[in-house]
C-alpha cells in the first residue's frame, strides 16, 4: 500500500508556496504516478524546504524489485531502511492515493477537509539517482475496507519538523492516519 498517487499543477502550486528551493526537471510526471516513475518530494537538502524529483521505489539488493513502501512500525530496524530513516526523511505531495478493493475497484482516498496529501517518505542514492520510498502504517477505520495499511499522512504544519527534526522520527512513526474522505466509482451495495 501506496499503490498510485494523483499529482496535478495544484498540487504544483501548493509545492512553489511551501519549498524555499524547488528543482524539478522535465522528467517529473503528472497525473497518476506510479512506482518507478519520476516525481517531485520535498527534502531538506537545503536551508529551508527544497522541492526535487526522485523515482519511486528502492531497488532490493535482493530481488532487483522495487520496494515502494516501507513499514513506519519497522523502518528503524531493517537494514534497507534504518538508516534513511534516521537522515533522509522526505515528503511525497497529492492531491490524493489510490488502492484497489477486494474486487478490484479502484478507490480513491483524500484527508477529509484538507486539499492535499502529504505523505511521509525517506529517500537514498543509488547506482542511478536518488530514490524515494513511502511509509505505511496500519489502516485507519475509513481505510480498513480496502486495504489494511495505508501512507503515514502528516499535516502540512508537520512537513519541516518531520524532515529536519531527528529527535522527533519516532513520534512521527507512530502517528495513526487523519480522518480520510473515500470514493469509489462502483460499490457493491447488500440488501440485508
Amino acid at each position: 500500500m501506496c499503490c498510485q498517487y494523483f499529482f496535478d499543477d495544484e498540487t504544483m502550486e501548493q509545492i512553489e508556496k511551501i519549498a524555499a528551493e524547488i528543482r524539478l526537471s522535465e522528467e517529473i510526471r503528472k497525473g497518476n504516478i506510479r512506482p518507478s516513475d519520476m516525481a517531485a518530494v520535498i527534502t531538506g537538502r537545503h536551508p529551508g524546504l527544497y522541492a526535487e524529483g526522485m523515482k519511486w521505489g528502492f531497488p532490493s539488493p535482493v530481488s532487483g524489485q522495487l520496494m515502494i513502501n516501507a513499514r513506519a512500525e519497522t523502518a528503524l530496524e531493517k537494514r534497507s531502511f534504518s538508516d534513511s530513516t534516521l537522515h533522509r526523511r522526505c515528503v511525497i505531495p497529492a492531491k490524493y492515493f489510490y488502492e484497489w478493493d477486494a474486487s478490484k475497484n479502484k478507490v480513491t482516498f483524500s484527508v477529509d477537509g484538507r486539499p492535499f496529501v502529504y505523505m511521509a517518505g525517506i529517500y537514498n542514492r543509488f547506482a542511478d539517482g536518488d530514490h524515494f520510498t513511502v511509509l505505511t502504517t496500519a489502516a485507519n477505520d475509513e481505510m480498513i475496507p480496502v486495504h489494511d495499511r495505508m501512507p503515514l499522512i502528516l499535516k502540512e504544519s508537520q512537513l519541516t519538523e518531520w524532515i529536519y527534526d531527528s529527535r522527533k522520527t519516532e513520534e512521527y512513526l507512530k502517528m495513526s492516519g487523519p480522518a480520510l474522505k473515500r470514493q469509489q466509482e462502483y460499490e457493491q451495495l447488500t440488501l440485508f
